[in-house]
């Protein structure tokens, strides 16, 4: 029962967004567009509406993250995507509706499956009246929610026997994948990077005794005390409550002779008093974890999960290409 949710299963109390709503993102499309036919599948019609419904909540999500051009080139992709899911879900249903219409067994189990999730989601928002309060107010019929609903199950299991339970991924294919393609089980090494400065301003504007206090600080980090400390003590530069900690941006942001000092430390590598402008400078580089490469035993179960996805995708492509050339599809531009 739970498996249905996976292929295209809308929560039951999901927002559908209306056309009116949409026009705004889709600003191209006319009134007299909308109820335009854009395909046709067997005896069935697809309007420009039926896309624009389907696809509400993408391209909501669509205006959150995109502008302008931009936004009306994802927005046309998007309704092409969602015309595409709705003739393969038409052809998906007249196959289950073929299968399951012979068989009254079959058709009882989908009935009590859909049974039991109706009962679900009322138990879920306390009581039927409220479960159909809720569904008006979002505008959806519970009527037809319910047929599609069904359709989803029915679907669900045909996907079932013949994909899900199809799909085999080899042993030998993990470790062939994990071997074709071990950089991506690379981990970077992580370091950080801490700054200590000791400004001639600070100072009286006094070369020498900066440079005093410098040297104070350093024989002081190399008797092992920490770095960080004395950076928040000492230090006149940037983030001295964080110890000295610098972002990436902030190291690209140092003079090049500065930076210098910094790509030529190992790691946990503490840089000996620089001098700059404006004072003198002490780096420390801290590693925190060093570059490795996962082991196979760590990743097997990621890898599986990755070559069992990507066997389901080309099966059930596979699937309805095949139901395909049983009907009569007319995509209409």
């Amino acid at each position: 029962m739970k498996d249905f949710i996976k292929y295209n299963l809308l929560p039951i109390f999901v927002i559908i967004f209306t056309s009116t709503v949409l026009y705004g993102a889709v600003s191209d499309y006319s009134k007299s567009s909308i109820n335009s036919i854009k395909a046709i599948v067997d005896d069935e019609i697809i309007t420009q509406e039926d896309v624009v419904k389907r696809a509400a909540i993408s391209i909501k999500q669509a205006q959150d993250r995109y502008r302008e051009n931009e936004l009306m080139d994802k927005i046309d992709q998007i309704l092409k995507d969602t015309l595409e899911e709705i003739i393969n879900r038409k052809v998906l249903i007249k196959e289950a509706n073929k299968l399951f219409g012979t068989s009254e067994a079959m058709m009882k189990e989908v009935e009590k499956d859909l049974d039991s999730f109706v009962k679900g989601a009322v138990k879920n928002v306390g009581s039927l009246s409220k479960y159909y309060e809720i569904a008006e107010a979002q505008g959806i019929n519970p009527i037809e929610k319910k047929n599609e609903l069904k359709e989803d199950i029915m679907i669900d299991k045909i996907m079932k026997e013949n994909i899900h339970d199809k799909v085999i991924v080899q042993p030998k294919l993990l470790r062939r994948y994990y071997c074709e393609n071990i950089d991506e089980f690379r981990q970077k090494k992580e370091v950080k990077l801490r700054h200590l400065m000791v400004k001639y301003s600070a100072h009286n504007n006094n070369k020498e005794e900066t440079f005093s206090v410098a040297q104070k600080i350093m024989k002081r980090l190399e008797k092992g005390e920490d770095f960080s400390a004395l950076a928040k003590q000492y230090s006149d530069g940037p983030n001295t409550e964080n110890g000295g900690l610098c972002s990436f941006e902030e190291v690209n942001e140092l003079r090049k002779d500065l930076r210098d000092v910094v790509y030529s430390l190992k790691d946990n590598d503490c840089s000996k008093i620089v001098e700059s402008p404006v004072g003198y400078h002490i780096f420390k580089v801290e590693l925190i974890k060093p570059e490795k490469i996962q082991k196979f035993e760590e990743v097997q179960d990621d890898i599986y999960k990755k070559l069992y996805r990507e066997e389901t995708t080309r099966l059930k492509k596979q699937y309805i290409n095949s139901l395909k050339q049983h009907a009569f599809i007319k995509v209409i531009n």
